[in-house]
């Protein structure tokens, strides 16, 4: 059975993007993920144990939880009731001349993440729930961040990747897994607590093409628990944001880029087919053309773990058929040749980012100023 979100959130495109210098956190207990009864806290801890024995042992680590952002244009009027989703014909809206963003920050862990994030009973039940007795739908979900790098390459490209082992007949349904971790140490499954010492860091699976993709892990800036959510430690989760973004680019496509380069918000998005799961689009500018980036994947360990391809940035505004092949391009022997692939191998998030793009027809990636 299929389920669709009991409410709608609305993107929000920022142009000029803004950069990372001027997005700010705000850390609090309150924007934790809150409990709203033992036995719904039963049903997730049933769901998660469920999804242990299909996929093998998992551990439960911190994650970042987005409570709310200061950025306009959310939409207060839901309708959750029967089901229903927002009133508003428009799903995003553009944010312009933007100077500031201001993310509030929580905790929730990879447990609630897993469970929440899908689109179920569960998940429904939580959000109705939410509007019903505070009219924040997010509430009682885990809304855990990830972030996502449009690294616009000097020739006008920007480079997707997929994992290796991905079942190449683009049949794949399945969240990127960035929560998969491995540990050298024990993990308290319910309250997602972590010692320094764990490894939070795996391989992301992509089974379908996207663009580079991470997220800020809480132990590298020593958040463990809520206790650990005050302000003198804004400035670290701050960092380990921005930091989070140039890590998905080494580890996906094995540049180097230091994080001192200039980089920018392009968009908050909230993924509809992952229970309006909240996702941070940034963009950059490389002074590397689309060969040159090609040669340092082949030379690097991202080689052994994802394939390489490219989408020219105007192709970006060509209208998206599900139908149709998209016009991708590979890098092959230092020249750029030509290879489309079917609408169904490429991942959620980069359709919905194309979208958006095409959306805000003001929206250039190539002349972007941040």
């Amino acid at each position: 059975m299929s389920y669709s979100p009991s409410f709608q959130m609305k993107s929000r495109v920022l142009w000029p993007p803004v950069r990372t210098s001027a997005i700010k956190v705000a850390l609090s207990a309150s924007y934790c993920r809150q409990i709203v009864s033992s036995y719904y806290e039963t049903l997730i801890d049933t769901a998660w144990r469920d999804l242990c024995e299909t996929e093998g042992p998992q551990f439960s680590t911190p994650l970042f939880r987005l409570h709310d952002c200061s950025l306009p244009g959310s939409c207060s009027d839901f309708q959750c009731r029967a089901g229903l989703t927002c009133s508003c014909s428009e799903d995003s809206v553009l944010v312009e001349a933007c100077n500031e963003v201001e993310l509030r920050l929580g905790l929730s862990n990879t447990r609630e993440s897993s469970v929440t994030r899908q689109l179920s009973v569960l998940s429904s039940d939580l959000a109705y729930i939410g509007y019903e007795l505070h009219k924040k739908p997010q509430m009682f979900l885990a809304n855990s961040i990830d972030v996502h790098a449009a690294f616009v390459t000097k020739d006008g490209y920007v480079p997707l990747v997929r994992s290796l082992t991905t079942n190449r007949n683009g049949s794949i349904e399945k969240q990127a897994s960035l929560d998969r971790t491995r540990s050298t140490s024990s993990l308290n499954s319910k309250s997602g607590s972590v010692s320094s010492k764990t490894s939070l860091r795996a391989p992301a699976i992509l089974p379908k093409w996207s663009l580079p993709t991470g997220g800020p892990e809480p132990s590298t800036c020593n958040i463990l628990t809520y206790k650990d959510l005050v302000s003198r430690n804004t400035q670290g989760v701050q960092k380990e944001v921005v930091e989070s973004v140039f890590r998905s680019l080494h580890d996906m496509l094995g540049i180097k880029t230091p994080s001192s380069e200039p980089a920018a918000l392009l968009a908050l998005h909230f993924d509809k087919k992952h229970n309006n799961k909240p996702e941070l689009l940034f963009i950059l500018k490389s002074g590397l053309t689309s060969i040159e980036l090609a040669d340092i994947f082949r030379k690097s360990k991202a080689k052994n773990l994802y394939e390489l391809a490219f989408i020219r940035s105007q192709d970006l505004k060509t209208p998206l058929n599900e139908n149709e092949k998209m016009p991708f391009c590979q890098v092959v022997e230092r020249k750029i040749s030509q290879a489309h692939v079917e609408a169904q191998s490429v991942g959620d998030i980069f359709k919905s980012f194309i979208k958006l793009t095409q959306k805000h027809s003001s929206v250039d990636l190539t002349k972007a100023k941040f």
